[in-house]
């Protein structure tokens, strides 16, 4: 069985080196970050917060047969975009902002399983989701600091490891529920230049 975020307790090192752990639930790994880590609906998130984006947690489109509403794929008739989870990243597509590196995280994903002719389920996409916020929570702009007292990369990869707990226990709640095996499709497809790389030919649908 899954985890959710409440069942998710982390042990973080306290310091760099030091060895010792300090027990911490997502709650608390989520505040130990400046700015923290907030999360609610699209809908009450969007616009709340100046500098930050209402990031889906999985790309909505992914969710739809195109775009962000209209029809919905099999599996996932419970879904809706402006009720679905959001977390509050950096805003902004340029290079280095968090909200662009989990953009590209999924875009990567999403091309690989189009280049290969297959549809990640739920469960696979959200651990791709959990690599890019690390990613973005490592690197990404505005940066985020953390106390001195706990080991920067362990809270990282805690918080990172309870986004995707968040997401999946959403996505259990949906009426009805999104299941981990159900195949979600790919939004971004594969490039002419990818496909030339691998051989393939044709550029796939943009």
């Amino acid at each position: 069985m899954a985890k959710t975020s409440a069942m998710v307790q982390a042990k973080i090192v306290k310091g760099a080196g030091k060895g010792a752990k300090k027990k911490m639930t997502c709650a608390q790994i989520f505040a130990s970050f400046d700015p923290p880590i907030e999360f609610g609906s699209h809908e009450d998130m969007v616009g709340s917060k100046d500098g930050y984006q209402a990031e889906h947690i999985i790309p909505t489109s992914a969710m739809h047969e195109s775009g962000r509403s209209g029809p919905r794929i099999d599996g996932c008739d419970g879904y809706s975009t402006p009720e679905a989870l959001t977390w509050m990243v950096g805003d902004g597509q340029s290079e280095g902002m968090e909200h662009k590196i989990l953009t590209d995280a999924m875009r990567e994903f999403s091309q690989a399983n189009d280049l290969a002719g297959e549809q990640a389920p739920l469960s696979e996409w959200l651990d791709q989701y959990e690599e890019g916020a690390k990613d973005a929570l490592r690197d990404g702009k505005p940066p985020r600091t953390t106390p001195k007292g706990l080991d920067r990369e362990s809270l990282i990869n805690a918080a990172a490891a309870c986004i995707r707990a968040m997401a999946a226990e959403a996505f259990a709640k949906m009426d009805p529920p999104v299941k981990p095996n159900t195949e979600l499709r790919n939004p971004w497809k594969a490039t002419e230049a990818q496909r030339a790389a691998v051989g393939g030919e044709g550029g796939g649908e943009v």
